[in-house]
């Protein structure tokens, strides 16, 4: 396990779970978590699960981080999923369709499956 500012990370096989540990994601935060998940990603772990169980509130910055994460993951060869979202966040996913690009998964053992 590693820890980056407000991030804890865990491997399993190609994948690696980025668990986000902040109960808000919004403009306060959002420039540290992409500087975070980008060292992750230039590192070599191109694979990730968002782990976003203590996340109970995004707002649109939140939303942006999402979508940087899929795109830094696709540009690379990599991948991006979704596990453990509390109701607001995943009403937000599905109310802006993200979830039809992005898999989303309810449990971390079905997205690391």
């Amino acid at each position: 396990m590693t820890a980056f500012a407000g991030l804890k990370t865990r491997d399993y096989g190609e994948r690696t779970v980025v668990e986000i540990e902040a109960q808000n994601v919004d403009f306060r935060n959002c420039e540290n978590i992409k500087a975070a998940i980008h060292g992750i990603v230039t590192s070599g772990k191109k694979h990730l699960i968002l782990n976003l169980e203590q996340v109970g509130f995004m707002d649109s910055s939140g939303l942006s981080i999402l979508l940087y994460c899929k795109r830094i993951c696709e540009e690379s060869g990599g991948s991006i999923a979704l596990c453990c979202l509390q109701n607001y966040v995943n009403n937000l996913v599905q109310l802006t369709n993200l979830n039809k690009s992005i898999d989303v998964f309810t449990t971390e053992a079905e997205a690391t499956a």
